[in-house]
């Protein structure tokens, strides 16, 4: 079962915290689309919001899959935001590899550790 379905704080925070983001991104659209600010950047609060989902898994987590989980949602948004402002020359078409390593890493660590569960179940 799901970590965070079993943990009622985590699935508060989580709601807590989702609310928030559909609330805060709903007004900067009515601003943006009501031209009170001429040129809004709201995407750039978009890696933010999934760093910020990322931490919350860490900090409500009982599992280290879920924290695993976590962590790699924060390298995520770390890679968007890098490729958003080109960061080191970083863009979306040249840094992708960065996201499939990410991705390889944690199905081996989802593996270790579902080794490590499995042995200890035994």
């Amino acid at each position: 079962m799901r970590d965070d379905v079993t943990n009622p704080a985590a699935k508060n925070a989580k709601n807590l915290i989702l609310g928030v983001a559909l609330v805060g991104t709903g007004v900067l659209f009515l601003i943006n689309g009501l031209d009170f600010i001429a040129y809004l950047k709201w995407w750039i609060f978009v890696p933010a919001l999934i760093a910020l989902d990322g931490l919350i898994d860490i900090l409500v987590s009982r599992r280290a899959k879920q924290i695993a989980k976590g962590c790699f949602n924060i390298i995520f948004a770390f890679w968007i935001y890098a490729s958003m402002e080109h960061l080191w020359g970083w863009t979306f078409g040249t840094s992708w590899p960065i996201i499939l390593i990410a991705v390889g890493v944690q199905s081996i660590v989802f593996g270790l550790l579902s080794l490590n569960k499995s042995s200890s179940e035994s």
